[in-house]
């Protein structure tokens, strides 16, 4: 009877070893990818971030300077002007806003690989691990694809504030030379 018991444990504690194994690679292979995307994705709220002070920064610029006699159409141009800046600030806002809310699932869902991560060196994997490597993944693939989105709008945000930042000066270097932004 001793050495069914004792024949049992082994088995039991060769089977979770190779558990554990079988995982192995899996595991370090999403750890590293996790990492990488990881990195992305902080780059781009920064970008978000930057882009917003930078949007703030030209519709603060966007003053008509004491003294310059604008035409009614140069005014309504200056208005469509930093109204275009708000209209980007605001869009940046919404996209900063859906970013957090993205990065606190990632962080949520990077308690899952911690785990795992823990379980790996520990020995012992928490439950289904295949099914949470694959949500990992998945959301790996989600965050980049995000990535991609969130950089594309952070572009077009940019440029066309850099336009009705062009545009302004233009207009207010007719009125009193060259202007500066």
């Amino acid at each position: 009877m001793r050495k069914l018991i004792t024949l049992i444990i082994l088995a039991l504690a060769f089977s979770s070893c190779s558990n554990v194994g079988k995982f192995k690679e899996s595991i370090e292979s999403l750890s590293s990818e996790w990492e990488t995307t990881t990195a992305k994705v902080s780059a781009t709220v920064d970008q978000i971030t930057q882009a917003q002070e930078q949007a703030k920064s030209v519709l603060d610029a966007m003053a008509v300077p004491e003294g310059a006699s604008l035409t009614e159409e140069q005014t309504n141009q200056v208005a469509s002007l930093k109204q275009t800046v708000q209209d980007q600030m605001g869009n940046l806002g919404q996209l900063a806003q859906k970013a957090f809310e993205f990065v606190e699932q990632w962080q949520n869902e990077g308690e899952k690989l911690d785990a795992l991560k823990s379980g790996l060196a520990e020995g012992k994997l928490p439950g289904d691990v295949q099914a949470t490597i694959d949500s990992l993944k998945g959301l790996v693939g989600t965050a980049g694809e995000k990535v991609s989105e969130w950089e594309g709008q952070v572009n077009s945000a940019n440029e066309a504030v850099q336009s009705a930042a062009d545009s302004y000066n233009e207009i207010i270097a007719t009125v009193q030379g060259p202007a500066e932004m």
